[in-house]
């Protein structure tokens, strides 16, 4: 392991970048058009499929249990349980990759409607190897070439010779060698109909948007196999291939804790589909586009297709027996910037950006804008940027030291691009954030089950129950819940095995629970009422029972509230766990009182790996007013120094449009008074974060231009220390961007930076 970062590290140095950047990189790999506007605000929104959900929520809960339980002080490679489930906690592995070239045919479809016009037409193609060269004089940063041919791609995502720009390199060198992939890339095939059949924005929201989407995918994966069947290729062989790309059970659907087995999808899929993806305008197609997403296929069949045993959906390739259920797509000329951020995506990463708004993340991590990177004067996304050191710890990839809150210590770190001897980062531990929700008084005694409250959750609340020697049985319990209506969902639940779970129905209210999709759940609004689950149909077993508590993203409810069950199951709360198994739920009062783990993650930033890329890569555009050159982008550097974010578990995204100053991991600017242009107008917020860092130098004076208009913004002095108590990271006249941490008397102060900051030794301790 030590071996191979050694080498792509040395690989990646000493390059006209400076002694420290990423060296003897190939000739600039040919960059894409990002938009003019913040580049994370109008990627698609698809719908989050509900194994995705599922999968975030449960990483997110495995570093919660790893990082706070009294033992624990490392991530480590390996598995953990989460209430009835098993996570992966760390990615140490050989991958393998299937990518399909796809470019679009010639059918258009002119008959479909929606809302009474024409929902599909456009143009014929495009086929691949017509995005138009730029000129250079108007467009500075458009990634092209003259062939995006089978080669190209190969190189771009498996090359693994030492300075090359792949994505193989790059999340070597992320992973610090412990994650690693091949793979195959296909020709180029053609799908049946043209782009705007696919990429169609005309829909309802929803399912209903990404369905297009999904039968891309499927006629991307049937045209591969059709081309090699006319090959002469046998059904038997190419099967055969394909199971060499299904070793890993990626939702461990048999609930053995064993990932390391085929569960019928392939691992990694992706297309590569021809023209300009809408992520950078679209080009020719423009919003007919697709855009670059990370999703899974026809999720909404779940329970009724896929592989037999693993019934989640997907669509099968020809008529191998293996399916595609997870799945990327990206442009033509989308750069390792743009495919190495949809992949974080595929390792399970969320987004960062906020994707209806702005924040402080932006060039900072590659899960926001560092997907859009370049070499001096090259072409944007050509070169993705570092994950943030948050990121890597949720992969189990980063080397830290951990610390208190206003207790002292003192570290040194190394880079946090990659590791060395000296940690990449230090997680300062702080005291909770306590949040106290006033739900209902319990309908007997002093305690109750409640599912608790938020974004993202995959709650449950399970046991056994012994049906043998009954010939009839029912769970009964009064129940109390406040669910986003339509939204989100508490569902009754049994299984035989612990593996499959089925969704049960009954009676709430005195009413039949209603369905959506074929399956019964309670959502909506209702004060203390009765619930009734007949278990009839399993009289004469043994039985796991579980209530599980869905929900998604944006809309916050109280949640789900159970009490005085009786029938199959006597329990009233009164008595601890009493058999039950919680993820998720807890026993509480009128008032419930959780505590949300916080902490700092101090890492050291510096113009070396593909950090370098933070000196050459952010891009504004300086001359959007003028048709003749708003293509032309101003390249600025993003400074050097120790990066302080404040990670908060009690949020799950970075969406501070609605919670201004807060969210789940956001970077905290040394320099926090927000910039203005000459006019006096402020400047974006991907601008504002470049001297963020934490440091014993000056920021270095800046110049910029708006509208064509030039702006110079002085040096400002370093600010070697970050202080809770004492300091403002927020103010009101921009407040998305700002941070507001707590006030836990904590400092965080650069005191030496060695070896040009490679070696930077940080104390932690009391503010006062």
């Amino acid at each position: 392991m030590r071996k191979i970062i050694t080498m792509l590290a040395a690989g990646l140095a000493g390059t006209a970048l400076g002694a420290s950047a990423l060296p003897g990189l190939a000739a600039a790999v040919p960059a894409s058009k990002p938009p003019v506007a913040e580049p994370g605000n109008g990627r698609h929104s698809a719908a989050i499929s509900p194994f995705a959900l599922e999968e975030q929520s449960l990483r997110t809960k495995a570093m919660k249990q790893a990082l706070t339980a009294p033992q624990a002080n490392k991530l480590s490679a390996g598995k953990v349980k989460v209430g009835d489930r098993y996570v992966e906690l760390a990615l140490e592995r050989k991958d393998k990759i299937f990518t399909v070239l796809a470019e679009f045919g010639d059918k258009i479809d002119n008959a479909t409607l929606h809302k009474e016009k024409i929902r599909y037409g456009g143009v014929p193609g495009p086929l691949h190897n017509r995005i138009p060269r730029p000129q250079r004089s108007y467009d500075n940063h458009t990634l092209w070439q003259p062939d995006f041919d089978r080669a190209y791609y190969q190189d771009i995502y498996f090359n693994g010779s030492r300075g090359a720009n792949s994505l193989r390199n790059f999340y070597r060198l992320q992973s610090a060698g412990r994650y690693d992939f091949d793979g195959y890339v296909s020709d180029w095939v053609k799908v049946p109909y043209n782009e705007s059949r696919y990429g169609t924005p005309r829909c309802d929201s929803g399912l209903d948007c990404d369905l297009p989407l999904f039968d891309f995918v499927k006629d991307s994966a049937n045209a591969w196999y059709d081309a090699e069947r006319a090959k002469g290729r046998s059904v038997e062989d190419i099967t055969a291939e394909l199971k060499s790309y299904d070793v890993w059970d990626r939702y461990d659907y048999d609930f053995d804790g064993d990932f390391d087995e085929p569960d019928g999808y392939l691992d990694r899929f992706q297309v590569i589909h021809a023209g300009v993806d809408e992520t950078w305008g679209g080009g020719a197609q423009g919003e007919d586009a697709l855009w670059a997403v990370n999703h899974d296929a026809y999720w909404n069949t779940r329970g009724s297709s896929g592989p037999a045993g693993n019934l989640r959906g997907g669509t099968q390739i020809g008529d191998t027996g293996i399916w595609v259920g997870r799945f990327l797509t990206a442009g033509e000329n989308s750069g390792v910037g743009l495919i190495a951020h949809e992949y974080g995506h595929d390792l399970g990463l969320p987004d960062l950006y906020d994707g209806g708004g702005s924040n402080s993340v932006q060039f900072w991590s590659l899960m926001s804008s560092a997907s859009y990177l370049s070499k001096k004067n090259g072409q944007s996304g050509e070169y993705p940027g570092d994950l943030d050191a948050w990121s890597k710890l949720r992969l189990g990839w980063l080397s830290y030291d951990r610390a208190e809150a206003a207790t002292a210590s003192t570290h040194t770190l190394g880079v946090s691009s990659y590791n060395t001897t000296d940690p990449q980062a230090v997680i300062v531990d702080l005291p909770p954030r306590r949040v106290d929700t006033e739900l209902v008084q319990p309908v007997q005694g002093s305690y109750q089950w409640w599912s608790g409250k938020g974004d993202y959750l995959n709650e449950t609340l399970t046991r056994r129950i012994d049906l043998t020697g009954v010939t009839s049985a029912a769970l009964t319990a009064k129940v109390w819940y406040q669910i986003e209506q339509d939204f989100d969902y508490l569902y009754a639940e049994v299984s035989e095995d612990g593996e499959v779970w089925t969704p049960i129905g009954g009676t709430v209210g005195g009413q039949p629970i209603p369905s959506v999709n074929g399956v019964p759940g309670i959502t909506g609004l209702s004060g203390w009422t009765d619930l009734v689950l007949p278990l009839d149909a399993y009289a004469g077993r043994r039985i796991q029972f579980r209530f599980r508590y869905f929900t998604d993203t944006n809309t916050t409810e109280n949640g789900f509230i159970v009490d005085a069950i009786t029938g199959a199951v006597t329990d009233d709360a009164e008595n601890g766990d009493n058999g039950w198994t919680a993820a998720g739920f807890s026993r509480v009062g009128k008032i419930a009182t959780k505590e949300h783990p916080r902490s700092y993650i101090a890492e050291n930033r510096r113009y070396t790996g593909y950090g370098a890329y933070l000196e050459t890569g952010p891009y504004h555009a300086g001359f959007s007013d003028n048709p003749a050159r708003r293509e032309i982008y101003e390249h600025y550097p993003y400074r050097e120094g120790v990066l302080v974010w404040l990670w908060d578990t009690y949020y799950t995204d970075n969406a501070t449009r609605n919670h201004p100053g807060e969210g789940m991991i956001l970077p905290i600017d040394a320099h926090p008074l927000p910039l203005l242009w000459k006019d006096n107008s402020m400047v974006n917020d991907r601008v504002q974060g470049f001297d963020a860092p934490f440091g014993l130098s000056s920021t270095g004076r800046l110049a910029l231009h708006k509208d064509g208009a030039r702006t110079i913004f002085p040096s400002l002095p370093a600010t070697p220390a970050f202080n809770d108590r004492s300091g403002v990271y927020w103010y009101s006249t921009n407040p998305l961007r700002g941070v507001r941490p707590p006030d836990t008397n904590t400092e965080i102060k650069v005191i030496r930076e060695a070896a040009r900051g490679l070696r930077t030794t940080i104390t932690v301790g009391p503010a006062s």
